[in-house]
């Protein structure tokens, strides 16, 4: 079960058992002060099937955040934290003590309107359908940006995982073929021993 953190005590409760490998879920800056839209977006994430499978794959940390901006303007984003598995613990430990780790998945939206709760009701909308799957509606397509994002991220895992499974196939063959020439000279020095072995004993 997973952690989530919705108001400025950090108070954290149990939620929705099917997030099996979602570490903790936080809901950051204004989202604070508007919780029913928080929610609106924690389930907007449970909607997206592509989005629930990550997280089974990979274990995540989410943070749904909000702040203010010029005016009365408000940007909000969804930052998925995971644990890369194409990395070493050496690799890990040491991204997490510079800060520098690219382990994340980041996607922002925003409102712009008269009020802030206006801006931040247009804004958590906008990051809605951005973290729904793609859907048809009228003649244009919306959503699916979260999806995109998730499928360079796995590309990304994967393609290093295959170097590395490539590399290490290129070491074992290597290996083989090392151990196999070594057979083969132990047997051809054995056979040329025998050989001067039978070539003096016939000489005397």
């Amino acid at each position: 079960m997973s952690n989530v953190t919705l108001n400025p005590n950090n108070y954290q409760r149990r939620h929705n058992p099917s997030f099996t490998s979602i570490k903790s879920i936080k809901c950051e800056g204004l989202y604070k002060k508007y919780p029913g839209l928080a929610n609106e977006l924690v389930t907007s994430f449970q909607k997206n099937p592509k989005a629930m499978e990550f997280c089974k794959k990979y274990d995540v940390d989410i943070v749904f955040h909000a702040i203010k901006q010029m005016q009365d303007s408000v940007e909000s984003s969804i930052n998925i934290f995971f644990d890369n598995l194409s990395k070493s613990k050496a690799r890990k430990f040491f991204d997490k003590l510079t800060g520098n780790s690219d382990d994340k998945i980041v996607i922002h939206a925003w409102g712009n309107k008269y009020s802030l709760s206006q801006s931040i009701e247009e804004s958590t909308k906008d990051l809605k359908n951005k973290i729904l799957p793609e859907k048809k509606v009228g003649d244009s397509f919306v959503g699916g940006l979260l999806d995109s994002h998730i499928e360079m991220a796995e590309e990304k895992i994967q393609n290093v995982l295959n170097r590395k499974s490539k590399n290490v196939l290129e070491k074992e063959m290597q290996s083989t073929m090392s151990k196999s020439a070594k057979e083969q000279l132990d047997t051809d020095a054995s056979k040329l021993q025998s050989s001067i072995n039978k070539l003096i004993e016939e000489g005397n």
